[in-house]
């Protein structure tokens, strides 16, 4: 495995992943409390969420650390945030039941899609930048609405949800 660098899970890149994933669940608790000041956390749990997101990528190119498991981990958690985040907001914020499902099921499509392509040709699939923007915009779609802003999120909603749909299209055309 010597072109994807390392083959162990417990790097501080996977690690970093992996918190993601530990900590939706606290997300959901802080969000759904009550108290709109515990909101609060649920604001610096998903800017933890970003910002290591961000960090764990480049930390695997910089250390070296680049490795199936976190080729792996680091999409299949983003995945997981946006089914737990979609989800509260289906239950708690008023999302759009239909635009969840489709955002889900399209986020369902290229994990499975993806697995197949590396199963058939040892090729991981990455996203282009198309994908990088709509899944930017799904997120702060998302949030929009965790966060009871979405008078705004109504104005975005639709052509969000399209372009979504239209990039994980791309993503499972691209060779």
């Amino acid at each position: 495995m010597s072109s994807a660098g390392t083959t162990s899970l417990w790097t501080v890149p996977n690690l970093l992943s992996l918190s993601r994933v530990i900590l939706l669940p606290v997300w959901w608790w802080v969000m759904d409390s009550p108290d709109p000041s515990r909101r609060w956390w649920g604001a610096a749990l998903i800017a933890y969420g970003i910002l290591s997101d961000v960090l764990d990528g480049y930390l695997a190119r910089r250390w070296g650390q680049v490795s199936l498991w976190g080729k792996v981990i680091d999409p299949v958690g983003d995945k997981l945030a946006g089914l737990v985040i979609g989800l509260f907001c289906v239950m708690h914020r008023g999302f759009p039941l239909a635009a969840f499902l489709l955002g889900t099921g399209r986020d369902l499509v290229l994990v499975v899609g993806g697995w197949v392509r590396y199963r058939r040709t040892g090729v991981m699939p990455i996203s282009a930048n198309l994908g990088r923007y709509a899944a930017f915009l799904w997120g702060v779609l998302l949030l929009l609405y965790a966060f009871d802003t979405s008078a705004i999120a109504h104005v975005i909603v639709w052509p969000t949800v399209a372009l979504y749909l239209i990039a994980g299209i791309d993503y499972l055309r691209r060779r």
